[in-house]
C-alpha cells in the first residue's frame, strides 16, 4: 500500500536501518537478505532526497533528516501497532497476546508472580515475558521495545504515562551470627564493613540505594557484585559483610537462609515502584486491562514493616 507515494512497508525498514545503523543487522532483524535491505534504503533515499545513513569510517551514521525522522517514524509504528491490536475489543479469555515487561529480578519475585497467576486465571492463552533492566530504559519504552517499564520512579522518564504501584523500605541483611553486630548497625559499622552490591547493564548502572549513600560522601568497601537483588543474600552467610536490599525481598531470603535484617543506619527515602508505558499506547484495551490487573496485584501486596 502506497501512501503519498510511499510504499508502507518501507517504514518498518527505515525503523530498524535508523536503528541498527547498520544494513546487515537491519536485514537480520527483518530477515531480509542484505541485497533486499539495501535496495530499501535505496529506494527510502530517493523518497526523502536524502542519504539517511552514511558511512563514517567504519560504521554508519544518520544524517540530519535521518536523525530527524528517527523518533517520529518510531512513534507511526507504535500507534499503528496499537491501532492493530485493538481493531477487536480486548478480550481476555480468547487473547493470545504475549505482553513484554522490563523489571528487575526484585519486581520478578515480590510482585510479577501475582500477576502471572491472575493472568493464568483470567487470560490462559496470554503470556509474560520479562527482560531485565539495560543501560537505557527510557529507549526501551520509547523505541516500543517493551510494553511497560516497571521499576523505581528514578529510572522513569516524565515524557511518557506512569502509575505508581507500591513502595517498600530499604535495610541492610547480615549473617545472623554475625560476631560484630548486634541487634543494631552503626553508621561506622556500615562503613566499614565488606559490602554486597547488585548493578545491571552494560555500563553497570547503580542501583537505588548508592544514589541516596552519595549524599553521604563516603565510598563503601565492595566485595561482591552481583547482577540480581536476590542473588545477594547468598554471599552474605558464614562472612562479615554487609548487603543493602529491599525489606519485602529481605524477608523472603530470611525465611531461606541464616540471616538478620536490621535498620539502614541512614536517612533512606522510600523506595517507589512504578509501571510506565508509551503515551502512544494510552489507549491499547489490551495494555490497558494489564495495567489494571498489575496495579490490583499489586493493591493486594500485604504491608510490610521491620520487626513485624
Amino acid at each position: 500500500m502506497r501512501f503519498y507515494g510511499l510504499d508502507l512497508n518501507l517504514l518498518v525498514v527505515l525503523d530498524a536501518l535508523l536503528v541498527e545503523q547498520n544494513i546487515t543487522r537491519a536485514g537480520e532483524r527483518l530477515f531480509l537478505s542484505q541485497p533486499a535491505t539495501s535496495a530499501a534504503l535505496a529506494r527510502l533515499r530517493e523518497y526523502f532526497q536524502d542519504e539517511l545513513l552514511v558511512q563514517n569510517g567504519r560504521k554508519m551514521v544518520r544524517t540530519p533528516k535521518g536523525e530527524a525522522l528517527s523518533q517520529p517514524i518510531r512513534d507511526l509504528l507504535i500507534q499503528m501497532r496499537s491501532t492493530l491490536d485493538n481493531r477487536h475489543q480486548f478480550d481476555p479469555a480468547q487473547a493470545q497476546r504475549k505482553f513484554v515487561l522490563m523489571a528487575s529480578d526484585y519486581i520478578s519475585t515480590v510482585l510479577l508472580p501475582q500477576v502471572s497467576r491472575r493472568l493464568n486465571e483470567l487470560a490462559p492463552h496470554a503470556s509474560l515475558e520479562m527482560i531485565p533492566p539495560n543501560d537505557n530504559p527510557r529507549e526501551m519504552i520509547e523505541r516500543g521495545h517493551v510494553d511497560l517499564l516497571v521499576l523505581p520512579t528514578t529510572h522513569l522518564t516524565e515524557e511518557h504515562p506512569s502509575q505508581i504501584l507500591f513502595e517498600d523500605s530499604f535495610v541492610c541483611m547480615v549473617c545472623r551470627d554475625h560476631p560484630e553486630v548486634g541487634e543494631s548497625l552503626s553508621f561506622e559499622q556500615y562503613k566499614q564493613l565488606g559490602h554486597v552490591l547488585a548493578r545491571w547493564g552494560q555500563q553497570r548502572i547503580p542501583s537505588v540505594d548508592e544514589w541516596f549513600l552519595n549524599r553521604y560522601n563516603f565510598e563503601r568497601h565492595v566485595e561482591v557484585i552481583t547482577n540480581a537483588f536476590s542473588k545477594m543474600p547468598t554471599f552474605l552467610p558464614g562472612t562479615r559483610r554487609v548487603a543493602t536490599i529491599h525489606l519485602r525481598l529481605a524477608e523472603q531470603c530470611a525465611r531461606e537462609l541464616p540471616l538478620r535484617i536490621l535498620p539502614v543506619p541512614w536517612d533512606a527515602p522510600p523506595l517507589v515502584m512504578a509501571m510506565q508505558w508509551n503515551r502512544h499506547q494510552q489507549h491499547d484495551s489490551g495494555l490497558n486491562w494489564l495495567r489494571e490487573l498489575i496495579a490490583e496485584s499489586a493493591a493486594a501486596l500485604p504491608e510490610v514493616h521491620l520487626g513485624n
